[in-house]
């Protein structure tokens, strides 16, 4: 089953689904490009995701985002409820382990997120989902260890029709 907050590999370097969609009468997912960029992938690339195979389809550079292709069944996916951010209670999402958080800011490009200075996000956390009430409401696009802050892409706007 290929769902969010499952690692996500493109030239044997990971990176973690963020949200499991539909795009373009597609199966698709998104995750966030500068992991992608790290492992020297770029449109048309070939990429692993729970060992199905998918391809970068295409790179939203404004946003940070990549959606990826992939080459499975419907009845493979878990696609992932889509939802409208409010600011209080979180977490991110990445394999099993949930790292609680607070959405602070709405915005229509990027949400801020704070987290405990004791379970910050690892570097490669990034394209983890942020979820309230079970709906991916963002995409974690990168932490700021100083002072324990989060940068999160917002769905709101994505041209995901």
């Amino acid at each position: 089953m290929i769902k969010a907050g499952q690692d996500i590999f493109c030239h044997e370097k990971p990176g973690v689904i963020g949200a499991v969609i539909r795009y373009q009468n597609k199966n698709c997912v998104l995750t966030v490009q500068h992991l992608l960029k790290v492992g020297g992938c770029t449109i048309g690339d070939k990429v692993l995701l729970n060992g199905r195979p998918g391809m970068v389809l295409e790179i939203w550079m404004d946003y940070d985002l990549a959606v990826i292709e992939v080459r499975a069944h419907s009845s493979q996916m878990e696609f992932s409820l889509l939802g409208e951010p409010e600011i209080g209670p979180a977490y991110t999402l990445h394999g099993e382990e949930k790292n609680h958080c607070q959405i602070m800011t709405l915005g229509k490009t990027y949400h801020y997120l704070a987290f405990a200075h004791t379970a910050l996000p690892l570097p490669g956390d990034s394209g983890s989902p942020v979820i309230q009430e079970g709906k991916v409401v963002g995409i974690l696009l990168s932490v700021f260890y100083n002072n324990a802050a989060g940068l999160a892409a917002s769905l709101q706007d994505l041209p995901l029709n």
